[in-house]
C-alpha cells in the first residue's frame, strides 16, 4: 500500500530531505553541501542535460557556492570595464593552469612562454605537456620583435603564456603589447596573475583572453583552502573548452573551498593595501642592508621594468625576493633564525611567509636554468604579510644578524 510523503516510516523520515517553509535569506553565502540535486520532473532533467548552465546537475559539474565565487573573482577582474567575463574554479591553481593550457592547445601545437617561471608550471610544461606532443618555445617576451619573428615562423603556437610578476624574481611584462601581437595572429594570451591579485593588476582590461589565479594565495589570502580559477573573455570557449576540462577531468572544486574564497574576497582590498604598504617599507630595508646583495621588488624605480610595471599595475603586491651575499648558507641560517617570519611554500597569506626556491619551489628546475633565470642558491622569497611592519622588520633584521 503507497504511502503519502507525509505520512511515511520512521526510517523513511530519517532519509528524506528536511525543508524549510520559512522565507531564507542568509547574510553571509551558504554552503552547498551536495554532491547532486534533484529534478522536479523529466522534463526539466532532460533539459538539463542539455544545457547544463541553465541549473544544477552535478557538483562536479557546477555548484552554487562555487557559481558564487567564480562570479565574485569575474566581477573583480573586469571591475570597472564594459568586459563580460566567465570564471571557472578548480581544486588548485594548478589544476587550472594545465587545464588552460589543454582548453588551448592541440598535439602538435606549441605554448610560447617566457624563460623564467613558477617550478611546478615549468614542470608542468617540460614533462606533462611534452608527453602529450605540445612541445614549448621560450624567449623575453619584452623582446617584442624577436617575439613577432618567432610566432611568423612557426605556425603552430596557439597560446602565450605569461606570468607577471614572475615567481620568483618578480619579472614583469607588458600583457597590453604581447596581447595586440598574439591578436594579429590569432594567438590565445593567458595571464598568471598570483601575484599580483586583481586588486594590483586586471590583465584582462589589458588585452589578455584568459587570467589565472592559484585562489590558494591572496583570494583566499588566509592559507585555509586550495582552489584555482580560469578567467577568460571568451564565455562560449570558458564553456565549451574550460568547462569540459572540469567534467572530464573532475579537477573542480568544493562548496567549502568556495566558500572559504568568498570569505577572503570580502577583505581583499584593505588586505593588499597593508600588504602593499608593508612590502614597500621591507624591500627598502633589506636594500639598504649589508648583507643584501640585491632586492627584486616591482615598487623600485631601478626595477627594468619599471615602466611597464608604472602602466599595468595599480600597487606592486606584498612579494619580493633578495639575494644575500652569503649564498645559501646565509640563506638558511637567516630562515633558521627568523620567528615572525614563518618558512612555509606558499604566499599571499596574512602572516609573513619565508622559504628558498632552489631547495623549495623550484627544486625540480635545473641548476643550470635556475641560476641562468636568476634564482640562485642565496636568493630568498618573502611575502610580506600584514603584521605590524616594524615587527617585520625586527624579525629579519634579528636574522640576518
Amino acid at each position: 500500500m503507497s504511502k503519502k510523503k507525509n505520512n511515511l516510516q520512521f526510517g523513511s523520515v530519517c532519509v528524506q530531505q528536511s525543508k524549510i517553509k520559512k522565507k531564507i535569506s542568509p547574510h553571509t553565502e551558504p554552503i552547498y553541501a551536495t554532491s547532486a540535486y534533484t529534478f522536479d520532473s523529466t522534463e526539466e532533467a532532460m533539459k538539463l542535460f542539455d544545457d547544463q548552465f541553465q541549473g544544477y546537475v552535478y557538483s562536479r559539474w557546477s555548484n552554487p557556492t562555487v557559481e558564487m565565487a567564480e562570479n565574485k573573482i569575474a566581477a573583480l577582474e573586469t571591475h570597472s570595464s564594459e568586459i563580460k567575463a566567465k570564471a571557472q574554479l578548480f581544486s588548485s591553481g594548478m589544476a587550472a593552469i594545465s587545464s588552460a593550457m589543454m582548453a588551448c592547445l592541440n598535439t602538435g601545437e606549441k605554448l610560447l612562454t617566457q624563460n623564467q617561471l613558477y617550478g611546478t608550471t615549468d614542470e608542468l610544461i617540460q614533462k606533462q605537456l611534452t608527453a602529450f606532443g605540445i612541445d614549448n618555445m621560450r624567449c623575453d617576451l619584452n623582446e617584442l620583435n624577436k617575439v613577432e619573428n618567432i610566432i611568423k615562423k612557426d605556425k603552430t603556437i596557439k597560446l602565450i603564456y605569461l606570468e607577471t610578476p614572475s615567481n620568483p624574481m618578480m619579472e614583469v611584462y607588458d600583457i597590453n603589447e604581447i596581447s595586440k601581437l598574439a591578436n594579429k595572429y590569432k594567438i590565445k594570451v593567458a595571464v598568471d596573475n598570483t601575484f599580483a591579485s586583481p586588486y594590483c593588476q586586471q590583465p584582462l582590461i589589458s588585452g589578455a583572453d584568459m587570467v589565472i589565479h592559484s585562489t590558494t594565495k591572496y583570494l583566499n589570502g588566509h592559507g585555509s583552502g586550495l582552489g584555482g580559477v580560469v578567467v577568460g573573455k571568451d564565455v562560449k570557449f570558458m564553456k565549451e573548452q574550460v568547462w569540459t576540462k572540469i567534467k572530464l577531468l573532475g579537477a573542480n572544486s568544493n562548496a567549502f573551498d568556495a566558500w572559504l574564497i568568498l570569505q577572503g574576497l570580502k577583505t581583499l582590498e584593505i588586505r593588499m593595501q597593508r600588504h602593499c604598504a608593508n612590502a614597500k617599507k621591507v624591500a627598502e630595508f633589506l636594500r639598504d642592508h649589508k648583507k643584501v646583495s640585491h632586492v627584486n621588488y616591482c615598487g623600485f624605480k631601478e626595477h627594468p621594468q619599471h615602466k611597464i610595471i608604472k602602466k599595468q599595475m595599480r600597487d606592486f603586491s606584498g612579494m619580493l625576493s633578495f639575494d644575500l651575499k652569503g649564498g645559501l648558507k646565509a640563506g638558511k641560517q637567516l630562515m633558521s633564525n627568523v620567528n615572525l617570519c614563518n618558512l612555509v611554500t606558499t604566499l599571499g597569506t596574512v602572516d609573513t611567509l619565508i622559504q628558498h626556491p632552489a631547495s623549495m619551489t623550484h627544486v625540480n628546475v635545473s641548476r643550470e636554468r635556475r641560476v641562468t633565470s636568476g634564482i640562485t642558491d642565496g636568493l630568498v622569497r618573502l611575502s610580506v604579510g600584514i603584521e605590524n611592519v616594524e615587527d617585520i622588520i625586527g624579525d629579519l633584521e634579528n636574522g640576518l644578524k
